[in-house]
């Protein structure tokens, strides 16, 4: 069974024609759905099975998709809904700040594992405009339409994610100049 995107919606422009069809968007978003959901869960496994959820509400709901924002759009918001969904279900607080305790990583790891070390302790608020922004490159107009939050509250969570990433990784920072 092939489900499809309505025909007027995707002569009107909403979608690009190769993704009118179910395959057409698992294939051209299932890169980006794992790896926004990697980055809020910080769990592979957890990704995984997150988008599978995504691509099973993606099927389900195809034919409600309106076409008033962009499928792009439409997807992140279903993956960030998953994976706050799945957070929920983990009971876990997001916004413990990093314990006295936190190992300072050495000097021989890569900025970015440091970061992502980091990433599961930083509020969800934070997290959700950091991953959309800095990793996956959009710009605030999107995140703030995927996150259904004003244009400034994303660029103020980003400054508070950047600011809370400063703060955790500035042990690695001092060990690395030294």
């Amino acid at each position: 069974m092939e489900a499809t995107l309505p025909t007027a919606q995707a002569r009107a422009g909403a979608v690009s024609p190769p993704c009118t069809d179910f395959e057409g968007v698992y294939a051209r978003f299932r890169n980006k759905v794992y790896s926004t959901a990697c980055r809020m869960v910080s769990n592979p496994a957890d990704a995984e099975d997150i988008t599978q959820d995504v691509f099973v509400r993606i099927y389900k709901k195809m034919g409600s998709f309106r076409g008033e924002a962009q499928l792009s759009t439409w997807i992140y918001r279903i993956t960030m809904n998953c994976c706050l969904d799945h957070l929920r279900r983990r009971k876990r607080d997001l916004a413990v700040q990093l314990s006295p305790d936190f190992d300072v990583p050495g000097p021989g790891l890569d900025v970015m594992k440091v970061i992502e070390g980091a990433l599961p302790a930083m509020p969800s608020g934070y997290r959700q405009v950091f991953v959309l922004h800095d990793i996956q490159g959009m710009r605030h107009s999107e995140i703030a339409r995927i996150l259904g939050i004003a244009e400034g509250a994303s660029k103020s969570q980003l400054h508070r994610a950047r600011a809370f990433l400063r703060k955790a990784i500035g042990p690695w920072l001092r060990a690395m100049r030294r």
